[in-house]
């Protein structure tokens, strides 16, 4: 890993896509297949990512804080191929970069939070977990989440990517044909369920 090879990438692609590394985290975390083998990896990506990404913004020149990412980045995807597969925020950002060109890095920076919020009520006390990985265990997790991607300047909302409500009836119905929104850990049983979600990333 070079901090140094990052230095050229554009600040709103590197945050971004560093948001990307923390649906990775967080999904795998609370994924129905989590283990023992990506439990820690997901939580000190997490807790790595959320540290190090406002610092690479505010300080641009910062190696340290690059190559934390980089770790951070590392293990979250180690994670994922631990066992533990992605959820709803994954599926539901397949759609939006396909069909309505939304990048990689921006449909988690939307449907993250939503996902979160809307899982609460299977999951709010593994998402504690995620919390106290950012530093607040009092706070919900996809607030935690909103707040550092307004933190980085980045969409937080459909409307903020250009998505119209009428767009949203045909992303419902796409977003069921993917496996991560069939493994939400609160399950999705058809495309009203993701217009919930998406009602909530609005």
């Amino acid at each position: 890993l070079d901090p140094a090879s990052t230095l050229d990438t554009p600040p709103w692609l590197l945050v971004s896509t560093g948001i990307r590394s923390v649906d990775h985290a967080v999904e795998s975390y609370c994924s129905p297949t989590a283990n023992p083998a990506n439990e820690p990896l997901s939580l000190q990506g997490l807790r790595l990512l959320h540290r190090s990404l406002p610092a690479i913004l505010a300080r641009p020149d910062d190696l340290a804080a690059r190559l934390d990412a980089q770790f951070g980045m590392w293990q979250a995807i180690a994670a994922s191929v631990a066992g533990a597969g992605s959820g709803a925020s994954h599926g539901i950002g397949y759609v939006l970069g396909s069909g309505y060109g939304v990048p990689h890095g921006h449909t988690s920076c939307v449907m993250l939070p939503a996902v979160l919020r809307w899982n609460a009520s299977f999951n709010g006390d593994r998402q504690k977990a995620l919390s106290a990985a950012m530093g607040e265990p009092d706070r919900p997790a996809g607030d935690l989440i909103a707040d550092l991607v307004a933190r980085l300047e980045q969409p937080g909302s459909l409307r903020a990517l250009g998505i119209k409500r009428e767009n949203l009836g045909d992303i419902g119905e796409r977003a069921m044909t993917y496996a991560p929104v069939r493994r939400n850990p609160k399950k999705i049983a058809g495309p009203a369920d993701v217009m919930e979600i998406l009602e909530i990333a609005w």
